[in-house]
Order: structure tokens, then sequence, then C-alpha cells
């Protein structure tokens, strides 16, 4: 139930590619993320390149950009309830990647 929950979220950041400002955004832009949810021992991966999302997967793969916290605060930070600026101070979200990279995270997610 919560993996068919994540999947449908990340399947609306992949429609949020058909946003002019998105594909403006993520122009030239050809990058792995990782999202690991590990209490309920789950990766999923978006591959984007030049102003689309190439693939969305399950599993872990070598990535540019990983982003690991529990499917409470995916949803909480989806659905605007929870900052992921909070997330992160608090030790909830824990990122590995570059800084530009993060900022366009962000916008993908809010």
């Amino acid at each position: 139930m919560v993996k068919a929950r994540i999947l449908s979220r990340l399947n609306e950041i992949a429609c949020r590619f058909e946003d002019p400002k998105i594909q403006r955004r993520f122009r030239d832009y050809n990058k792995t993320l990782l999202f690991s949810f590990p209490d309920i021992e789950l990766s999923f991966y978006l591959k984007i390149g030049d102003s689309e999302l190439l693939e969305l997967g399950e599993g872990t793969v070598d990535a540019d950009l990983a982003v690991t916290m529990d499917s409470d605060t995916f949803f909480g930070i989806m659905d605007k309830t929870e900052s992921p600026m909070a997330a992160y101070s608090s030790g909830k979200l824990k990122t590995r990647g570059e800084v530009p990279d993060l900022l366009k995270l962000q916008k993908l997610l809010l």
C-alpha cells in the first residue's frame, strides 16, 4: 500500500516535466536521482535527460543525487505539511550530491 502511494506521488513529479517552467529549468540537465525509504526498505530512481523524465524505476542505481528519508517524511513534503529544510535540519532527510542538484530537486517536489 505504501509502495503504491509513493509510486503515485513520484508519477506526479514525473508529470511536472510537462510544465514549460520545469522544462526550462531542467534544460541540459542529465542526472539520476535516487529516493531511498529505509522504513519500507525500498528505493526508486528518476533518470532525467534534457528537460524530460527518461525513466522512473524501482531499485538502487548509481545516482548523482541521493535522498534518504522515511515514507512519512516524503508524504509530508509532498503534501506541503512538512518543510524539506526542517526535515533536513532535524535529520529526517539526508542527501548526497551537489547543492545545485538539491535546489533543482526542491523545485520538483514543491
